[in-house]
């Protein structure tokens, strides 16, 4: 059984992590080839490309492991859609290729993997996609963070931010609300990534210049160190497909304040201090009553635990070369 991938997007990702689970957990009567990574994942031709790699590497099913499908395909293609992000908070250009390249061919696909129930509704109600052809498969998480007895230190209690600098992710706000809440002011806002002209400017507007810092990248083997070491995940996104870094740290038993909002609500389950991520108030709120109720500390570890034993990437494996392998037997 011939497979066919997608390899450009086995990158530092959310979307490349979940590829190299699946990948690596390959049945063994499965031969996989990749497509030739030179071209570029962001070009609009991006389908055009792929239709011809299908054509010049014979396969028998096509999988992209995220939204970008091929122009046309003699052989079965599969995707997995994390997120419509495109349709909400990048440019108009990207929501009318959303909408008007890429949803007609995501019509043609065999099956569509997406990673949360909420993703799955989004891609009925915003695209008219078939609800019958969509496959729920949750993202897992690594058996490190469960694992880990690492605890980084800042010499100092810091929450923690993961993630990335779009917009929608609301760091701006999170910091209002950090320097608002009423808590231990040796306590530090320790984000992934480098500030910017913008977050300075925030961070010195609101006075807690010394108490945010930047950890900068992050290698894989770090993170569950970092997690371990926090008082608690700081994740107010505004929009998540999935939200990996809360089921991270809930597997680090580190207590997860997030969004009530998209996918976050859902993956959480209950096992997090959940607000509306546009109230300072809110949040404001929910950083004092983690940081300085030991007894809600406690229960949100625990629950948080239990909530991320399950999501496995065996699992995740599992489903999704059932779904692939699934579409050599139909066809």
């Amino acid at each position: 059984m011939k497979i066919l991938t997608d390899s450009r997007w086995d990158g530092d990702s959310g979307i490349g992590r979940v590829y190299r689970e699946v990948i690596k957990r390959a049945p063994a009567n499965i031969k996989i080839s990749r497509v030739n990574k030179s071209f570029s994942l962001g070009s609009p031709l991006s389908p055009l490309y792929l239709a011809k790699q299908i054509i010049n590497q014979p396969a028998d099913v096509f999988w992209s492991p995220s939204f970008m499908p091929p122009l046309f395909s003699k052989i079965p293609y599969i995707i997995t859609v994390h997120d419509l992000m495109h349709l909400y908070y990048y440019s108009k250009s990207h929501a009318y290729y959303m909408r008007y390249v890429l949803a007609p061919l995501f019509k043609k696909s065999k099956a569509i993997i997406t990673v949360s129930e909420f993703t799955k509704q989004l891609l009925i109600t915003e695209l008219g996609l078939n609800g019958d052809s969509i496959n729920l498969v949750y993202n897992g998480v690594d058996d490190s963070f469960f694992t880990n007895k690492d605890v980084y230190t800042l010499n100092r209690p810091y929450i923690v931010y993961v993630g990335n600098r779009r917009t929608y992710k609301n760091i701006e706000r999170m910091i209002v609300a950090f320097s608002q809440a009423n808590i231990s002011k040796d306590t530090v806002f320790a984000l992934s990534g480098n500030s910017s002209p913008e977050l300075d400017k925030i961070i010195k507007e609101n006075n807690v210049e010394g108490r945010v810092c930047f950890l900068g990248y992050i290698d894989e083997e770090e993170l569950p160190g970092i997690y371990k070491g926090a008082r608690a995940l700081f994740f107010m996104s505004l929009m998540e497909g999935f939200g990996l870094p809360i089921i991270e740290a809930m597997a680090s038993g580190t207590p997860v304040i997030t969004s009530n909002t998209s996918s976050l609500a859902e993956v959480s389950n209950g096992a997090a201090a959940i607000c509306n991520p546009l109230n300072i108030k809110e949040m404001t709120e929910q950083l004092e009553l983690v940081l300085n109720n030991l007894e809600y500390k406690s229960e949100l570890q625990i629950k948080g635990l239990e909530n991320a034993k399950r999501f496995v990437w065996a699992k995740t494996a599992k489903q999704t070369w059932e779904i692939i392998t699934s579409m050599l037997i139909n066809n």
